[in-house]
């Protein structure tokens, strides 16, 4: 059969089709049109790349692609599992295409809700594999058991109470700030936090590796081992309510009956959030969880008892209210530790009035024992260093009270900007930010001299430097007073203002930090490397470090006129101390440089006679001290036995002047005969 013939009998089919089996056949065919143009349609408008077509839907559709969903279509979220759930789903969006179309949409915003088990459907988010997974959010250890089953105040919540879009950024993740609306709603008073808002319930300071406690911000290792409580230090750590507002109701409902019910929390959570899946933020203002500053232009409230007078101590705390000085603030405040941290002793004075008092020991139970010299120091620089810029400010005073300038005025309020910082360092405390005060000390010195300029004057002032020129590098920070620190290493005297402040030698030159903070790491053989150079080498730069030794080589100690004959015959440290242009430590041969032989057997002879002098002395110091002496005697024993050790600590201060040293030895152990 050709296909002309087909078509003839098809339409012959047709047309012989009469009464209702016409109207059925024509019925089933629209009706399958329909179906198929349905599907097609149902098929078409589930794809994500419909959703953009309406344009306030775009901003939701950037926000999938960017996220952890991407890879999941719209309508597997916003469709609840199940044929009814698809039917639901494609009324209600067809609902908003009609409002779209219509521009109802301005009038009302668009709203989806996502139901648990939308969440929990086979292939997802099953509830037996996420509810005892531990996970790690911000740096907080969490668990859905705990927030998916009952709540504290009987709550419960549903997976889109936290999983949401609160910024255009995200999609459906977790904000820190839904977390900090049920952790801290009504405890904003860290004395009236629950155990859902204690700090230990989040951060799990125990449960961290020593590894991981030098790795935050601050190392808490300290204040973990001294069980130190966070509220010690942190105590504003939050800043909003969470409160719901009436007016916020009245956004969705008007109905009066409605709008009576707001006291009733439980009710409104029961239909809000179990019902219908209410984001908290659709209602609740935010609170936010971080460290709280001090704000300088806030009253503190130790003040409402002491009206302004910490106010020197918040200006140096928090670096600011200086005059030609740049805002520095604490690293302590910059960390949002309050005045409770370190002011922790309590002090009830005369008055019964209590008070919290810092000291030394407040220091170390965070930063660790011998932290409480460093702030030592701090006092002891301040004090001279006040000291050193009042004695400048009389002089300038001096000058400016006493000058015809027509700019005097001017001047002196410089000076009285210049007293402004003095005051604050000297009211507030250096200890509270040692950067800053001696910032402000330095531009008080500025400010005179400024004041001196400005009326004319040619006078000068004496010299006034920052510490940051004493201390070139990070450690100034802390050790701002480093340069007048002296000790006693490899039994010489070590100054600090030598080294660090006059000849600018870096801190890390000596001290470490690789193992533990301020570790020495310096030798003595370090220091002789730098010191037994031959550029340095004469009789004075060597007595800087054996001052003991030139004072007996001269003749000086004790007050005598003896020097030794090498000496008397010109000699110098160098031509027994250098050998092939090396600083040695010479044997008795060294005598034979200049002398004949047999001399190096003189040396001998004179450590012999020394040292049996010194053992005879011992020998009556110990009988002496058995037995009852008057005030005077027991003054020249203590003088014999402070003689016998200076001694015994340079065992070849013999050879440096023979005759000096046997006849004060000899001179001792005939007064101590004496007293026997």
């Amino acid at each position: 059969m050709s296909k002309e013939e087909k078509k003839q009998k098809e339409k012959r089919f047709f047309k012989n089709v009469r009464g209702y089996k016409r109207f059925l056949l024509f019925t089933g065919i629209y009706i399958l049109i329909f179906v198929i143009l349905v599907g097609v349609s149902a098929e078409y408008t589930s794809r994500p790349s419909f959703c953009p077509t309406c344009h306030y839907m775009e901003t939701f559709h950037q926000s999938w692609k960017l996220s952890s969903h991407n890879k999941v279509d719209c309508v597997e979220c916003h469709f609840e599992p199940g044929m009814s759930g698809t039917i639901k789903g494609k009324l209600n969006g067809l609902v908003q295409i009609v409002n779209y179309v219509s521009l109802a949409y301005k009038k009302r915003k668009p709203w989806a809700e996502i139901s648990d088990n939308t969440c929990a459907r086979s292939g997802c988010h099953l509830m037996e594999d996420i509810q005892d997974s531990v996970y790690t959010f911000k740096g907080v250890s969490f668990t859905h058991r705990k927030h998916l089953e009952q709540m504290s105040g009987g709550k419960t919540l549903k997976c889109t109470s936290c999983h949401t879009q609160i910024e255009e950024s995200v999609h459906m993740e977790v904000s820190e700030s839904t977390c900090n609306n049920c952790h801290f709603k009504g405890n904003n008073s860290h004395q009236n936090f629950s155990a859902l808002s204690d700090c230990k319930t989040c951060h799990q300071l125990d449960k961290k590796t020593p590894q991981e406690l030098a790795e935050m911000k601050y190392n808490h290792t300290m204040v973990l081992k001294n069980k130190v409580d966070c509220a010690s230090c942190h105590t504003n750590v939050t800043a909003g309510d969470g409160n719901v507002g009436k007016e916020r109701c009245m956004q969705c409902h008007f109905e009066t009956d409605k709008l009576d019910k707001y006291s009733d929390v439980e009710l409104i959570h029961t239909n809000h959030i179990q019902k219908n899946s209410l984001k908290c933020f659709s209602c609740h203002n935010s609170i936010e969880h971080s460290i709280q500053k001090i704000n300088p232009d806030n009253s503190l409230n130790c003040q409402t008892c002491h009206s302004e007078t910490h106010n020197s101590m918040v200006s140096l705390f928090t670096g600011e209210n200086g005059f030609n000085v740049e805002k520095t603030p604490s690293s302590m405040f910059m960390n949002g530790i309050n005045c409770k941290g370190c002011h922790i002793f309590h002090q009830v004075g005369n008055n019964g009035v209590e008070t919290f008092k810092a000291k030394g020991d407040a220091c170390e139970k965070c930063h660790g024992k011998g932290y409480s010299k460093l702030v030592n120091e701090w006092k002891n620089v301040a004090e001279k260093r006040l000291g050193e810029i009042r004695v400048i400010y009389n002089r300038a005073s001096q000058i400016v009270k006493s000058s015809n300038s027509n700019k005097k005025g001017d001047a002196e309020k410089l000076l009285g900007e210049a007293m402004h910082n003095i005051k604050i360092v000297e009211i507030g405390k250096s200890v509270h930010n040692v950067q800053f005060a001696d910032k402000l000390l330095t531009g008080s010195y500025d400010l005179m001299k400024k004041a001196l300029q400005t009326i004319g004057s040619s006078a000068s002032l004496p010299v006034f430097i920052s510490s940051s020129e004493f201390v070139p590098n990070e450690c100034y920070k802390c050790h701002s007073g480093a340069q007048e620190i002296n000790v006693k290493k490899f039994g010489m005297n070590f100054s600090h203002n030598q080294h660090v402040a006059k000849e600018k030698i870096a801190c890390d030159r000596c001290h470490s930090n690789a193992n533990k903070h301020g570790e020495l790491i310096v030798s003595k053989q370090s220091c002789n490397n730098c010191h037994h150079s031959l550029k340095k080498a004469d009789d004075n730069s060597c007595g800087s470090c054996h001052n003991f030794q030139l004072t007996v080589y001269d003749g000086k100690w004790l007050g005598k006129n003896k020097p030794d004959i090498m000496k008397e015959g010109g000699s110098k440290c160098i031509d027994c101390h250098v050998k092939s242009e090396k600083v040695i430590k010479p044997d008795e041969k060294v005598c034979l440089k200049c002398h004949d032989s047999g001399y190096d057997e003189l040396m001998v002879e004179w450590k012999g006679d020394v040292q049996k002098l010194q053992k005879e002395v011992d020998e009556l110091i110990s009988q002496l001290e058995k037995t009852d002496l008057t005030p005077e005697e027991k003054s020249q024993l203590n003088d014999a036995k402070k003689i016998v050790r200076q001694i015994r600590a340079y065992p070849s201060i013999y050879i440096h002047n023979y005759d000096l040293i046997s006849s004060v030895l000899s001179e001792k152990k005939k007064q101590l005969k004496n007293i026997e």
